[in-house]
């Protein structure tokens, strides 16, 4: 999907330079109104869906979009600014920083969903610990094999933390503590409860946070 709007925003920006190309340095206004305004609210759109919450990006262009005069047609100067805005996301993600942005933001998200998981480890309830924690776990292993360019499609657990090992991203004994939370994670997804404790939990607890602290 990622791939997907980084596509889009290269055709956003053919499509803006007919929008604003038009017009003279003499004049203010749009003439054709429906034409910036669908232009505009397209390239607000893709711009918030691939920039991270609380970048500079999703700021300008929140700024931009309320623009007071708005209210009275489009000023010429906002479209080229949200044109401008839609160059410099291009950039970074060419150069893969909104990447690394995408990862970060994950990582808040993911940290949010291990809290539950520590307060439902805490009261001492396993089923839901462990399938909150099972979760975090899955995805975020194949965010890591994602970001060192490894294609985790058909892949179990185990085998992605094989290729996780072979490029050097885990050392032998952290894959094998890896696969043990994968073994919680399994019990987890086929309901074998009796096979699970509040211990092990515990540990893929933890496991994930560093997973995330340190792989993300």
């Amino acid at each position: 999907m990622y791939a997907q709007l980084i596509k889009r925003i290269e055709e956003l920006l053919n499509q803006g330079q007919s929008v604003v190309r038009p017009y003279d340095d003499d004049d203010y206004w749009t003439r054709d109104v429906v034409q910036a305004q669908a232009w505009m609210a397209s390239a607000a759109n893709t711009i918030l869906q691939v920039a991270p919450l609380g970048s500079f990006f999703r700021a300008e262009i929140d700024r931009l979009t309320t623009d007071p005069q708005l209210s009275n047609g489009i000023p010429i100067r906002v479209l080229q600014k949200v044109q401008g805005v839609l160059r410099s996301v291009q950039t970074e993600a060419q150069n893969g920083l909104l990447a690394k942005l995408e990862y970060q933001v994950f990582a808040t998200a993911f940290d949010d969903f291990l809290d539950h998981a520590s307060h439902f480890h805490k009261s001492g309830k396993v089923k839901e610990s462990a399938i909150l924690v099972s979760t975090v776990l899955e995805d975020t292993l194949k965010r890591v094999a994602v970001k060192n360019d490894i294609d985790s499609v058909g892949l179990s657990l185990e085998p992605l933390i094989d290729e996780l090992t072979k490029v050097g991203v885990f050392t032998p004994v952290k894959a094998k503590r890896m696969k043990s939370y994968s073994g919680v994670r399994n019990s987890a997804l086929h309901a074998e409860w009796d096979k699970l404790d509040l211990k092990d939990i515990g540990d893929v607890i933890e496991g994930v946070r560093e997973l995330l602290d340190v792989y993300l």
